[in-house]
């Protein structure tokens, strides 16, 4: 059986990642090289660019795949620049261009780097902070931190994604969120315009991913800003029985209504212009009422007056 090589990838425990070890694949395909040399060469460059203190590459035989990357055995230099890739580039005109959430496309240099790097709360993704104060989602296999404790994200295979330019959703990505309810935090830090971006993000870029583990407040799920403040007037406002004002503002009371009767009473109402009463009759409560005084007014009885002698 004609011999093959690979390029053994080996990660130790002490990365934050964890332990593991691989075959280098392209597009999920094991690579595949014809001699020992061209695997040797090929794992010195992984070294130079991507090795750091906790992961580092090998050559060795290997068994055959049938779906493996056959490797040719002269290689174009890693480091070698075509004429296109001296063409200077426009930053501010593809900032203005970027669209969130889009696939950071592969470039002839696919290796993006990173200033910090955290496990996010999305399924299988990290939360990166790039070099260009953008933030990032990406796969986590992808992720290589130097031992310079500057991080490298390698875009060969087109997974990184632009997900905003505000450094301040970093947190809102991969923390487990506050003690405090979402309204506390408007006074410990907090805006409504964050909660506004996040909740834009949440509904937007963020949904092609699966949620892993939800950022709390006070142990509750972020809601969107409308949602919250109309749950917590609910709150505030049932406390005093008042839904009947549930308008957006928070704590407020009913609307004074207008006297018409200008001080009068309904018998006097009812003589004067009995026209602008309602055909409803007086409550039973109001007939007794009124019997009552009645009643103690007949049982008054004056003294008589003293005869003279």
């Amino acid at each position: 059986m004609e011999k093959v090589y690979g390029v053994w990838a080996v990660r130790s425990a002490s990365s934050i990642f964890g332990a593991d070890q691989a075959w280098c694949k392209d597009n999920g395909r094991p690579l595949e090289f014809e001699t020992l040399l061209d695997a040797k060469n090929y794992a010195e460059k992984l070294n130079r660019i991507f090795a750091t203190m906790n992961t580092h590459y090998y050559a060795k035989e290997k068994e055959p795949e049938p779906n493996a990357v056959k490797m040719v055995s002269k290689q174009p230099d890693m480091d070698a620049l075509a004429h296109a890739d001296h063409t200077p580039r426009n930053d501010a005109a593809e900032k203005q261009n970027e669209i969130t959430g889009r696939q950071i496309a592969s470039e002839p240099d696919p290796l993006v780097e990173i200033r910090s790097a955290v496990h996010s709360n999305y399924a299988g993704m990290i939360a990166m902070l790039g070099a260009d104060n953008r933030i990032y989602l990406g796969k986590e296999e992808n992720y290589y931190e130097q031992s310079n404790q500057i991080g490298y994200y390698d875009n060969r295979d087109s997974s990184l994604y632009f997900i905003t330019d505000r450094t301040d959703m970093y947190y809102f990505l991969y923390g487990e969120g506050w003690a405090h309810s979402q309204e506390d935090m408007l006074s410990r830090g907090l805006t409504m315009e964050q909660y506004q971006e996040f909740a834009c993000l949440k509904d937007g870029v963020l949904k092609q991913f699966d949620i892993s583990r939800e950022i709390l407040f006070a142990g509750k799920p972020f809601q969107n800003p409308e949602n919250y403040l109309r749950n917590a007037e609910l709150d505030l406002e049932g406390e005093k029985g008042n839904y009947n004002m549930i308008d957006g503002i928070v704590n407020n009371a009913p609307p004074a209504r207008a006297d018409l009767t200008d001080g009068q009473t309904y018998e006097e109402i009812k003589e004067l212009a009995p026209e602008t009463l309602s055909n409803q009759k007086p409550s039973i409560m109001e007939k007794l009422k009124e019997a009552k005084t009645e009643k103690r007014s007949s049982l008054f009885q004056p003294d008589p007056p003293e005869r003279g002698f």
